[in-house]
C-alpha cells in the first residue's frame, strides 16, 4: 500500500512538472541600444497556443508588433517543435527600465513572468548583435553561447518588365517581386519595409511616362512553383507606365535589405536558436526601347492600344427639328484616362451635334489597364434626309499589335422626316421665360404722363410720413 502511494505521488509530481514546463516566458537581451527592440517571448513546445493575452505595458518602452516562428529540433529519429511568440518593445529613453512581474493568459491558463531590469544605452554593448529583432534569451541567465552556422537560402528579388520594345503610348507593366523557397521561409524576415519601398519606388520612377500605380492595402504571400520547387512570392510594387516620348526607359538595379538568420548548430529549447544578421538582395537593371509611332496626320493625337466600338441610338428615325441621343463607347486596353474625343465630321446645317457628356470606367489588374470611355451626344435634325453617322464621326487609334492605324466608325444611320420649314428652326429654339408671358399680358398702351403723376403722389406720401415721424420724435423728447 505504501509503495502504491509513493508511485501515485511520483506520477502526480511528473504530471505537475510536465504541465509547468508546457509554456515558458523568456526575455531578449537586457542590455540594448536605444534603436533596438527589447523582447518578451512565450515558448510553447509541440502545441501552438490558440489565444495569448497579457503582454504588459512597460513604462519607458513602447509596445510594438508581435512575431511568431517555429523551431524544429531533431534528435535521432525524434522530432519536436517549439512555437515562439515574441512581443517587441521599442525604447523611448536611455537608462535603466524596470519590467515588473506579470502574468500571461495562454489558452485560459496563467503563465507567470518574472521581473527584470533592462539597460538602454546609446550604442550596442561590445559583442551585442543589433538587428531589428532582438533574439530571445532566458531571463534566468544565458546558457553557454551556442554555435551558429550559415544556411544557404533560396531567395531573390526581381523587377519584372515583360516588354523590352514598345511604341510611344503603349502600356509597359512593371512589378517588383521577392521570391523565397518554402523550405527557407524561417530564414528571412522583412526589415523596415515601409521606409525602403519609398526609396525603391523613387528610384524606379520614369519622368518620360504617365504612371498608373496599382494600389494594394497589404502585401500578401502567393504560392508558386518554379520547376519542381515550391516558392512563396511577395508583390512589393506594381504599376503600368505609358511612355509619352521615344526616350528609352532605364530601370536601375535596386536593393532590398532583409533580416537573414543563422541557425544554431545544436538547437535547444531553452536557448536562442537563430542569430539575425542583414542581407541585401538586388535586382538586375532593365531597359525598354521606345519607338515613335509611324507617320500619320494624327500621330500626336491618337490613342495607343487595342480598342473596339460599342454604340447605342435612342431612335433611328426623327421628324424635322426633333432630337435624339447617341452613345459612342470606346472599349479596350490602353490608357483609358487620356482617350481623345471622336472627330466630329458633321455639317451643322444638316445635323446639329452638341458637345458630348463624357464618362469613363477603368481597372488596372495584372499589369493591364482596361475599361471604357463613353461619349453621350445630343443631336437635332435640321434637314430632311438620311445621314449615316459613320460620315459624321470617326475615331482613329494605333494598334501596337498590328503596328497599324485603325479607324472606328459608327454603323447607325439617322433618317430625318418631315417638310422643310424656314421658320421651324426659330420655333424650335427656347427663347426664354420673358417671351412665354407675351400671350397673358395686356397690349394696351400706357401714357408716359401717368408715370409722372404716380411719382408725384409717391413723393407727397413720403413727405407726410417723414413729417409725422419728426413730430412724434419731438414730443417724446419733451
Amino acid at each position: 500500500m505504501k509503495k502504491a502511494v509513493v508511485l501515485l505521488l511520483w506520477m502526480l509530481g511528473w504530471a505537475v512538472l510536465g504541465h509547468a514546463q508546457e509554456h515558458s516566458i523568456e526575455y531578449g537581451a537586457t542590455a540594448i541600444p536605444i534603436d533596438q527592440y527589447f523582447t518578451i517571448s512565450l515558448k510553447s513546445p509541440n502545441t501552438r497556443p490558440a489565444k495569448v493575452e497579457g503582454f504588459p505595458e512597460i513604462e519607458g518602452l513602447q509596445k510594438s508588433t508581435q512575431k511568431s516562428f517555429t523551431t524544429t529540433i531533431t534528435r535521432g529519429k525524434k522530432v519536436s517543435k517549439v512555437y515562439t511568440l515574441t512581443q517587441q518593445y521599442a525604447p523611448l529613453r536611455e537608462g535603466e527600465i524596470t519590467v515588473k512581474p506579470f502574468t500571461l493568459t495562454v489558452d485560459g491558463k496563467p503563465v507567470q513572468g518574472p521581473g527584470v531590469k533592462v539597460r538602454v544605452g546609446a550604442t550596442a554593448p561590445p559583442g551585442q548583435a543589433t538587428p531589428a529583432d532582438s533574439v530571445p534569451v532566458p531571463a534566468t541567465g544565458p546558457p553557454a553561447a551556442p554555435e551558429f552556422v550559415e544556411v544557404k537560402e533560396n531567395a531573390f528579388l526581381t523587377l519584372h518588365v515583360p516588354k523590352t520594345r514598345v511604341y510611344a503610348g503603349e502600356a509597359v507593366p512593371v512589378s517588383l517581386w521577392f521570391y523565397v523557397a518554402d523550405t527557407d521561409l524561417g530564414l528571412l524576415d522583412f526589415y523596415e519595409f515601409n521606409g525602403q519601398i519609398v526609396t525603391i519606388v523613387r528610384q524606379l520612377k520614369q519622368r518620360s511616362t504617365l504612371e498608373e500605380v496599382v494600389q494594394q492595402e497589404e502585401i500578401l504571400p502567393e504560392k508558386i512553383m518554379i520547376g519542381e520547387k515550391a516558392f512563396t512570392r511577395y508583390k512589393l510594387y506594381s504599376a503600368v507606365l505609358f511612355p509619352i516620348t521615344a526616350q528609352p526607359l532605364r530601370f536601375p538595379a535596386v536593393g532590398l535589405k532583409m533580416i537573414k538568420y543563422k541557425i544554431a548548430k545544436n538547437p535547444s529549447m531553452v536557448a536562442q536558436n537563430r542569430l539575425p544578421e542583414y542581407k541585401t538582395y538586388t535586382t538586375q537593371a532593365r531597359e525598354v526601347t521606345v519607338r515613335s509611332l509611324p507617320p500619320h496626320p494624327l500621330r500626336d493625337q491618337v490613342a495607343v492600344g487595342q480598342f473596339r466600338l460599342e454604340e447605342q441610338l435612342s431612335r433611328s428615325s426623327i421628324t424635322l427639328n426633333q432630337n435624339l441621343v447617341y452613345l459612342l463607347r470606346i472599349v479596350g486596353e490602353g490608357n483609358i484616362r487620356t482617350l481623345p474625343t471622336p472627330q466630329n465630321l458633321g455639317v451643322s446645317s444638316e445635323m446639329e451635334i452638341y458637345s458630348p457628356e463624357i464618362r469613363q470606367t477603368l481597372e488596372v489588374t495584372e499589369g493591364r489597364m482596361t475599361g471604357s470611355k463613353t461619349f453621350r451626344y445630343f443631336i437635332v435634325g435640321r434637314q430632311v434626309g438620311s445621314f449615316p453617322l459613320g460620315e459624321l464621326f470617326q475615331w482613329v487609334y494605333f494598334n501596337p499589335v498590328t503596328a497599324r492605324y485603325d479607324t472606328l466608325r459608327p454603323r447607325f444611320t439617322v433618317r430625318v422626316r418631315g417638310q422643310e420649314d424656314q421658320n421651324s428652326f426659330i420655333r424650335a429654339q427656347d427663347v426664354g421665360e420673358f417671351y412665354n408671358i407675351a400671350e397673358t399680358e395686356s397690349n394696351e398702351l400706357i401714357s408716359l404722363d401717368q408715370f409722372r403723376e404716380i411719382r408725384l403722389y409717391t413723393n407727397v406720401v413720403l413727405g407726410v410720413l417723414l413729417g409725422g415721424a419728426l413730430v412724434i420724435f419731438i414730443l417724446r423728447r419733451k
